[in-house]
């Protein structure tokens, strides 16, 4: 398809090009392409400004868009094509996974509570899959799992390229098309252009609440980011003595793993030797002698990017300087060597939707029995403060409930949100954000997504009653 650029340039004293867009887009029905008109005003301290005009096309129309393919997101995204839905998966990098794979964020946390599974379903289907190729440990008692993030990622693609779903990788998502309360279009970035995708039902599986804030879905008001909780960028160790190393097992209940000892020794160096430091938490990765290390900590707003670029750079400087100090002061360690560090960092805190209930912690924590309960989580609420080494920790008598809810707004009829940006307060946010219970919302999500299509309704209106047999009879607990 042709395009067409008209842009002017106004420049000003500011060595400095800064731009902001301000984007209206137009569906043209007859040529199934967008207009897309971009007006940039002087204003703030933003100097320059650019006039684009840009025809962008139309690539597919599907019942079921799914934004993000961490665990939330892959998982909805089988979930809803298993339930008839021609789905779509959208992911910014060449794999899936997210956190799991480009965070090396382990184990996956927790499938179990009191020793009896409280996520089933797809979820678990799953880890069973990858145990099964040798690449996960499925029998701890609290359902932490620990995995190879390799297999992972191919396991994850097996499922969703086996349920049908169009998975387009390397695809940035850079807004939404609203028409009244309802979302029509994903706009994406690739290799290949700007694109894009209209679809019936739309699910946000960003992490970030991306898709909801693009369409104007409320949000919680958020702490400034000296106040969220810190991002980590993991790391893994070749070379290390695994025979003689505590911890490297997760795999009790109501237990805290970080590793006291190992912890006290940096802990003693002199002042400015050790980076912002939390844990250390070591996890087997089912290989001798290589272990997973979750041990940096800074705080950052993941929507600032110069500052999460900035916090990114620094998060990587301090990966390669525990590595050292572990090699130097840690007798385990003196012959490992990094192998690897997070394609990004993991984030704890970021954007939540304000949906049709915002869980509470004080909910969650007494596992409160909702009547649109559609999935669970077992691990604890776990609040890293960014201000210092303290972590608190809650842990569960039972497990918690995520209402069906939670995974919308009433503002936008057909979008639903699944994982780490669901409707849950910050205490609540603390435990539902892990793998496990992430995946648990996004199969829900998914099959809810499906429903939607199936019955021609919004969101807000499918039967509960329907979607929790659903979801049973396709082996999630709720």
């Amino acid at each position: 398809m042709h395009v067409n650029y008209d842009s002017y340039t106004n420049n000003s004293v500011c060595d400095t090009l800064l731009v902001c867009l301000s984007i209206t887009f137009v569906v043209d029905l007859f040529a199934n392409a967008y207009s897309l008109t971009t007006v940039i005003m002087n204003q703030g301290k933003y100097m320059n400004s650019i006039l684009m005009n840009k025809s962008v096309p139309v690539i597919g129309q599907y019942d079921v868009i799914v934004c993000g393919g961490g665990p939330a997101g892959w998982i909805a995204a089988v979930a809803a094509a298993r339930n008839g839905a021609k789905t779509a998966l959208i992911e910014r990098y060449g794999f899936l996974g997210g956190a799991a794979t480009a965070s090396l964020v382990t184990p996956i946390s927790e499938f179990n509570k009191n020793g009896r599974r409280i996520i089933g379903g797809i979820p678990w289907e799953f880890v069973e899959k990858m145990d099964a190729e040798g690449a996960a440990d499925i029998t701890y008692r609290n359902g932490n799992i620990p995995y190879e993030p390799e297999m992972y990622k191919l396991v994850a693609q097996r499922m969703v390229l086996e349920a049908g779903v169009d998975l387009f990788l390397h695809s940035y998502i850079i807004d939404v098309h609203n028409e009244g309360k309802c979302v029509t279009h994903i706009i994406a970035v690739n290799k290949s252009g700007i694109q894009a995708m209209e679809g019936r039902i739309f699910i946000d599986a960003t992490g970030d609440a991306d898709v909801a804030y693009m369409a104007g879905v409320p949000m919680q008001k958020m702490p400034i980011a000296d106040q969220l909780q810190p991002a980590s960028m993991c790391l893994r160790l070749s070379g290390v003595d695994t025979d003689h190393l505590e911890g490297l097992y997760p795999s009790e209940e109501n237990t805290k793993y970080r590793n006291e000892r190992v912890r006290d020794i940096l802990l003693s160096l002199p002042d400015n030797t050790v980076p912002p430091m939390g844990g250390p938490w070591f996890c087997t990765t089912l290989r001798d002698g290589i272990v997973n290390v979750n041990i940096t900590r800074r705080p950052a707003d993941i929507t600032d990017n110069r500052q999460v670029s900035e916090t990114e750079c620094s998060l990587r400087e301090d990966a390669i300087c525990f590595a050292e100090l572990l090699r130097r002061y840690v007798p385990q360690f003196e012959k490992s060597f990094l192998i690897a560090t997070g394609v990004q960092a993991g984030y704890r805190e970021t954007r939540r939707i304000v949906g049709a209930h915002i869980l509470t912690g004080e909910e969650y924590i007494r596992s409160e029995e909702f009547p649109d309960t559609v999935a669970k989580g077992a691990h604890p609420v776990d609040i890293h403060r960014a201000e210092s080494i303290r972590q608190d920790v809650t842990f569960l008598k039972k497990e918690g409930n995520v209402p069906y809810r939670s995974l919308y707004s009433k503002e936008i009829m057909n979008l639903l949100v699944a994982g780490r940006c669901l409707s849950a307060d910050e205490v609540a946010s603390a435990s539902t954000r892990v793998q496990a219970s992430c995946m648990a919302t996004g199969q829900a999500a998914g099959t809810a997504a499906a429903l939607c299509c199936k019955m021609k309704c919004a969101v807000s209106e499918i039967s509960v009653d329907l979607l929790r047999n659903t979801l049973t009879s396709q082996y999630a607990i709720i």
